[in-house]
């Protein structure tokens, strides 16, 4: 399916990073997540390891800072086809990482053909606790996809500490065995004073709109705020999910629709211009495997308001936190008290800039570069060599 020959043994150990899954635009949060975690270890990690990224031609498009920084392996798949895709990923991957130190799976799974040694990430369980998000093929597919990978792993990496307790709780995997590498953000702003919100108020609200994502309980508690606050602006971005429809006719049942921008998904760039432009990032999501979002609003001085009950949650004070059954008025008050509270907004912003340095690019490379030091070490001291089946 796809030609060229196979990168070079070197002097330095040799890591296959899998990123043919990723389907540019179509994978939300895990996209952004390993397209940062990649840069930042090519930013700050070691000599010794060398990742080799394999990935499909669109992928290499979409994020050319990678070809920058990386050494890739492009397969001109058309990986927006699962087949296609399944079939790139069990033929023409096996044979290119097949003389690696090791190969590390970033997209949830490991296909039926690898090399070993062998680590996966898991982004989250949602297709097991959640199997309504998902289409029947789908989920009938990750539901078997999702428990055989975890189990085959010699070494599986989390994206949180809630995402890693599931996984040795539910599977039995030792610890020893889990590495948590979650999302670097750059290093948080130098805030000097308070920053007040803009002559419009706007608060921000990144996410497909998948049913567990709430966007219709925000929408409907913005309805209420804005009948309080005629300046007040709220922005959806993100892509189009399950909910749609039922977004759609939230904001056109309410009386402030033309105070609601939806942008569609924006590259990393415009995300950083959003964000500095907000008054507030709101976060309702009720399932979540970490909560990139919320750490990149934390550094770049913005508060929240978070939905408990995820990972996302953990990653602020309990002043930022609302109930899971929370209602829209009472999203509605907490967003406002953001507004016109400079004492409490301040205090969420200074504790939010606290939190976010221990999210930084440095962190996760080397948190990365633990995850690899294990995964070859578990190679040197086993037997198994090859094309894992």
């Amino acid at each position: 399916m796809c030609g060229g020959t196979g990168p070079a043994k070197a002097s330095p150990s040799l890591i296959g990073v899998d990123l043919l899954w990723l389907v540019p635009g179509d994978v939300g949060g895990s996209e952004e997540y390993a397209v940062r975690t990649l840069l930042a270890y090519a930013a700050h990690g070691p000599a010794g390891m060398r990742p080799v990224v394999h990935l499909s031609t669109a992928t290499a498009e979409a994020h050319p800072e990678l070809g920058a920084a990386l050494d890739l392996d492009v397969c001109p798949v058309r990986n927006r086809n699962r087949g296609r895709r399944l079939l790139a990923e069990s033929t023409w991957l096996a044979s290119r990482t097949r003389h690696l130190d090791a190969v590390h799976h970033v997209g949830g799974r490991i296909p039926i053909r690898t090399s070993a040694p062998v680590a996966v990430t898991v982004h989250d369980l949602q297709p097991l606790d959640h199997p309504e998000n998902f289409s029947v093929a789908k989920r009938a597919y990750l539901g078997r996809a999702l428990p055989r990978s975890i189990r085959r792993a010699d070494v599986v990496v989390t994206v949180s500490d809630t995402v890693a307790r599931q996984v040795v709780d539910r599977f039995g995997v030792p610890g020893d065995r889990v590495v948590v590498v979650s999302s670097g953000v750059r290093p948080p702003a130098v805030v000097s004073g308070l920053a007040q919100p803009p002559r419009f108020p706007t608060i921000l609200y990144p996410a497909v709109t998948h049913p567990h994502k709430r966007h219709v309980l925000l929408v409907e508690a913005f309805h209420l705020l804005a009948d309080r606050h005629p300046t007040v602006r709220l922005v959806l971005t993100g892509g189009i999910g399950r909910a749609e429809a039922e977004v759609h006719q939230a904001i056109e049942a309410g009386a402030h629709a033309d105070r609601i921008e939806r942008t569609g998904r924006i590259p990393a760039e415009a995300m950083v211009e959003r964000l500095a432009a907000s008054s507030i990032m709101a976060f309702p999501s009720t399932y979540e495997g970490f909560g990139i979002p919320v750490v990149e609003a934390m550094a770049a001085g913005v508060p929240i308001l978070v939905a408990e009950g995820t990972p996302a949650a953990e990653l602020v004070g309990p002043a930022s936190v609302l109930s899971a059954a929370a209602g829209p008025s009472r999203w509605a008050e907490g967003l406002e008290r953001l507004l016109v509270d400079d004492g409490h907004r301040l205090e969420r912003v200074e504790e939010g800039l606290v939190g976010a340095m221990a999210h930084t690019w440095e962190v996760s490379a080397a948190a990365l570069e633990q995850a690899w030091r294990l995964l070859l070490a578990t190679g040197s001291s086993s037997s198994r060599s090859g094309t894992r089946i």
